[in-house]
């Protein structure tokens, strides 16, 4: 599909490019970097272009976009300029508006664990391995170590990093006067039960 905001259709690189779809770009802020990409489009929706049973579906979740640059009284000069997907669609009356993403994005997701002093664990599921049926309705886990502790007496199925330095301990240096023999600033603590 293609669609120009010209004042007549195009035909480029084979693929005519409605004029009458009121397709509106907003400045793309391009950065350096793997950092996303963002640009924003609004167009009219219509049953002859974007019909919106199609984008409430799902039809156009994550679509590829090409924007260009083009000559419109010679076609068949134009220019690339940016590349991205669909993100979040909406519609507001007659019209809808998507956020484009850069491919950038693709990268963007937190893949693998978290290190966090949080446990990453649902209450109650597989990896937390309490049953909810043993605790009354409504009972919640805060995620701290201390509550997986204290409160489950479940610390061997914590999935956190408890004693996981913060960023002031990285990087304050020993006591004055402290001995310096390369042992834990914090003493034998760590037990697991």
């Amino acid at each position: 599909m293609g669609f120009t905001d010209h004042d007549h259709d195009l035909v480029i690189a084979g693929i005519t490019h409605v004029h009458s779809s009121g397709v509106s770009g907003t400045d793309i802020d391009m950065k350096l970097g793997f950092a996303i990409d963002n640009a924003g489009l609004s167009a009219l929706l219509s049953d002859e272009c974007i019909r919106a049973s199609d984008v409430t579906s799902g039809l156009y979740d994550e679509a590829q976009v090409l924007l260009r640059r083009v000559s419109w009284d010679d076609p068949t000069i134009y220019k690339d300029i940016w590349a991205g997907t669909f993100g979040a669609l909406e519609i507001k009356g007659e019209s809808f508006t998507v956020e484009l993403l850069g491919n950038s994005a693709a990268l963007n997701p937190s893949v693998g664990r978290v290190f966090s002093r949080m446990c990453d664990a649902k209450f109650g599921d597989e990896r937390c391995g309490l049953s909810l049926g043993d605790y009354p309705e409504g009972t919640r886990c805060t995620r701290s170590f201390t509550a997986c502790k204290n409160l489950f007496s479940n610390s061997v199925n914590y999935r956190g990093f408890p004693y996981l330095i913060g960023d002031d301990a990285m990087q304050s240096g020993p006591p004055v006067g402290q001995i310096l023999e390369g042992g834990s600033r914090y003493g034998t603590q760590f037990d697991a039960g």
